[in-house]
């Protein structure tokens, strides 16, 4: 399935989410230029088309699988046998003269038996139950990993989106910008008043600006196709941060409560600590291959014509036994088996350590990066309003001959950078919230919900309403 089309499977699945309005109506709303689509909408569509999210959810059904298989091992097993022969032959015996007489034997020899078994006293089943279930839950925190993965990968290609058009929009200006430049300054030159120097310049940074203009196409088009391999839908237009922005509260403010939310919900580190539950259960099952087996077995067998001392008779048996299996030696096999089992439980103990540095460092990273961003933030906001306050003066002091248009153009392309700079550091601040969120363990759709609050439909273009969670 190619990721670009919306005919496949997981777009289709997303439409349909969205009734009742007709599904014919949702995709011709998709393709529409006034079709904004949100974040927790791209997350829903994503959720249902992503190969990664479809694979784990697979996964988390197989491994699921394993405890109606281990508990099978718990339960009665019925079995029904039947089996039938055909015996041709002759049978040679005196008579009361004591004559030899020879008769044929021609008879079948049918035989059924029902048979029940079940387990009394079985450690090694009852271990490998809990060991399943103990896998399960691991199962189920792997794929909550698989869904905040998820949210990581899509909004970063969200926003890469919104950097690409932001950064084409700048550009844009910038060439107007210089285009008007050029004809100020030729016509300065025109006049007498300019100089050839410039105009060239102008000139040449109109060419670079154009190399530049090419350059921002093929970014936004390359960062609508990522967009677009995560939800299977074309990209229309998205919903951006509003110019006076403010970044909102985080839901800790300290890093130790950072950390300490991370420690308790981390589903990284819970998955840890469910396969350490798995590995103990493992020693324990194979430790239990040394405790004997009691079932209680119950049969009914019929047979007829067992042998030719019983033709034309039917046999009908049924028994109920207590069957014991006591294991005595197994060749060492058990016992290297349980030191196999308990090098395993060491090494889960050990990842469980690594696993919570790896976490309290990445929270301590992401939170560090938060707090920075926002001061850049803030300080590029300035430095962009002062950059366009310098522009204004120069262009003024340029009116009134006190500077040239060199001056100008540099005063210009000051501005133009503070606010590539400022458009970055937005992008750079709510990743990195989103993934102090995603670290800290917090669930999938509240992470989904906090990206979205900072994100408002463009001027002019409407969003739609939010499709109803299934």
């Amino acid at each position: 399935m190619q990721p670009s089309s919306i005919a496949g499977r997981g777009a289709f699945a997303y439409l349909a989410r969205l009734a009742p309005v007709p599904l014919a109506a949702l995709i011709l709303s998709v393709s529409a230029s006034s079709y904004a689509m949100s974040f927790a909408q791209a997350w829903d569509a994503a959720r249902a088309y992503d190969a990664q999210y479809q694979a784990a959810g697979h996964e988390l059904a197989s491994t699921q699988f394993g405890v109606p298989i281990a508990r099978a091992s718990l339960l009665p097993q019925v079995s029904l046998s039947a089996s039938t022969s055909e015996s041709v032959g002759t049978r040679d015996f005196p008579n009361s003269l004591n004559q030899q007489v020879r008769t044929r034997l021609d008879y079948a020899a049918p035989q059924s038996s029902l048979t029940l078994r079940l387990p009394i006293f079985n450690r090694e089943a009852t271990s490998r139950l809990s060991q399943a279930e103990a896998q399960a839950e691991q199962a189920q925190s792997v794929y909550r990993i698989r869904g905040l993965d998820l949210v990581d990968r899509l909004a970063v290609a969200y926003v890469q989106v919104l950097l690409a058009q932001e950064g084409k929009l700048l550009v844009d200006a910038q060439w107007q910008a210089q285009s008007v430049q050029l004809g100020q300054f030729q016509q300065r030159l025109a006049r007498g008043e300019g100089t050839r120097v410039d105009t060239a310049q102008a000139q040449s940074a109109l060419d670079v600006t154009r190399v530049r203009q090419t350059d921002a196409d093929d970014q936004l088009e390359l960062a609508r196709r990522q967009l677009r391999r995560l939800t299977g839908l074309p990209t229309p237009a998205l919903n951006t941060l509003a110019p006076d922005y403010r970044p909102a509260p985080l839901a800790a403010e300290s890093l130790t409560e950072w950390l300490e939310l991370a420690i308790r919900q981390s589903p990284a580190l819970q998955a840890r600590e469910q396969a350490l539950v798995a590995a103990r259960m493992g020693v324990q099952r194979n430790f239990a291959a040394h405790f004997p087996r009691l079932d209680l077995v119950a049969s009914a067998t019929k047979s007829q014509n067992e042998s030719t001392s019983s033709l034309n008779q039917t046999t009908s048996l049924r028994s109920l036994a207590l069957q014991l299996n006591v294991p005595i030696f197994s060749g060492g096999g058990i016992d290297a088996s349980v030191k196999q089992a308990v090098a395993d439980q060491s090494r889960v103990e050990q990842e469980i350590r690594i696993e919570r540095e790896n976490i309290e460092i990445e929270v301590q990273r992401f939170y560090q990066s938060t707090m920075t961003g926002r001061s850049r933030w803030e300080a590029l906001r300035g430095a962009v309003e002062a950059a366009e306050l310098a522009q204004l003066g120069m262009t003024r002091a340029l009116q009134a001959g006190l500077a040239t248009g060199s001056d100008v153009a540099e005063t210009q392309s000051r501005v133009f950078a503070a606010r590539r700079e400022l458009a970055q550091a937005r992008v750079e601040y709510l990743v990195a919230r989103l993934r102090l969120m995603i670290q800290a363990g917090m669930p999938a759709a509240e992470v989904v919900a906090d990206l979205d609050r900072a994100l408002v439909a463009q001027a002019g273009v409407s969003t739609p309403a939010p499709a109803p969670r299934p």
